[in-house]
């Protein structure tokens, strides 16, 4: 696609603005950053050789999840948590630190001590692209590879489109073609995606230029819960959900998921779903997620190991593969190794993906701005 300008997302996401985006990071309990390296712990060196804690754990863990209750990565944490827990013989914590498309949790964790007692999941590729964009705006002052090691991952998941259930039985939305229509035709209005300067808000933008849905005013959300709540509650027409978080949507009856945005196969759980692929190039490479669990960079491999068995004995309990069963959510766990090969590199390689989509980050930037 050649670089071009596009439309201006209008309502709270132009009120925003990216300053507004980046402005939220370290604004939650004053544990941030104050250090100007990221690390924060004395030890992050990346290359998780400190010494080990014998009697790791002695004491509850901390989960660390970047977005509020309710969206696709904190429902995935409190499926895995229990057998987790009984597992390692300790409590875990989940800890929603919700902010900046998952920087400010993020950025939290890469400050904590390196000992085990602190990790957390944050979704590739989502915030590596999350990241680079507010870094070539204002610069971190964490690196999202280099700042965490790789503990595990445990599951994919990725976006779709829902709908508001009376929007869209009221104008017949039954798959993509339906919903770009009803915007063009003005019947609908309102689209929310998951956070300014965000994959979403990227996603968002392509999808009105290339994919002809000419959403009247597109507003950032916290999230896939917020966002699922504002389609649920007729305040957005439609908007983006992980596969999770729409399921959790339809529940309640108030929603319905139109459109597979990945190349994962969704029809076991929807059986008629659309897939954007049907009406352009794959959008897998920014809307497709692995779980990636991490610690702050330092983090002994004993300690990280421990806690990589405890994901590996919650993800195969029996709960939670009933869970996963039941919803079709892609419940599996990948060792250290795995999930480390899966980490690294991807900044790298959004560089040149984005560089070919709009023309590279701050082209992004500027668009995400106007």
């Amino acid at each position: 696609m050649e670089r071009r300008t596009f439309l201006k997302s209008a309502g709270v996401a132009s009120a925003l603005g990216i300053a507004g985006f980046a402005g939220c990071l370290g604004d939650d309990d004053g544990n941030g950053n104050g250090n100007g390296n990221g690390n924060g712990n004395g030890n992050g060196n990346g290359n998780g050789n400190g010494d080990p804690d014998p009697d790791f754990p002695s004491d509850e863990l901390t989960w660390m999840i970047p977005w509020s209750e309710g969206g696709g990565t904190d429902t995935y944490a409190r499926q895995v948590q229990p057998g987790a827990a009984d597992h390692i013989g300790e409590a875990i914590d989940i800890d929603n630190r919700p902010g900046a498309g998952s920087m400010v949790g993020s950025e939290w964790l890469a400050t904590q001590d390196a000992d085990g007692y602190t990790f957390g999941t944050i979704n590739s590729v989502g915030a590596h692209f999350t990241w680079a964009a507010q870094n070539a705006d204002v610069g971190l002052d964490f690196h999202i590879e280099d700042d965490f090691d790789v503990i595990s991952s445990i599951g994919t998941f990725g976006y779709t489109l829902i709908v508001n259930r009376d929007i869209g039985e009221e104008h017949g939305i039954e798959d993509y073609s339906a919903l770009r229509d009803a915007y063009q035709d003005g019947d609908i209005s309102g689209f929310g995606y998951q956070g300014a300067g965000s994959d979403s808000h990227l996603t968002t933008l392509v999808l009105r230029e290339d994919y002809g849905l000419e959403y009247d005013n597109a507003v950032p959300y916290d999230g896939g819960g917020p966002t699922a709540e504002a389609v649920q509650s007729g305040e957005v027409a439609a908007g983006f959900a992980t596969n999770t978080s729409a399921m959790n949507a339809e529940q309640g009856g108030e929603a319905y998921t139109v459109v597979n945005l990945m190349d994962v196969d969704l029809t076991d759980t929807w059986p008629d779903i659309d897939n954007i692929s049907n009406y352009g190039d794959s959008l897998g490479w920014i809307t497709e997620f692995q779980q990636t669990q991490v610690a702050p960079a330092g983090t002994p491999e004993a300690e990280r190991q421990a806690i990589a068995e405890a994901m590996e004995a919650g993800v195969n309990s029996d709960d939670a593969q009933e869970w996963a069963e039941e919803t079709g959510n892609i419940l599996e766990f990948s060792d250290m190794d795995t999930a480390t090969d899966a980490w690294t590199g991807i900044v790298e390689q959004q560089e040149s993906q984005v560089e070919a989509v709009v023309g590279g980050f701050e082209e992004f930037l500027e668009m995400a701005d106007e």
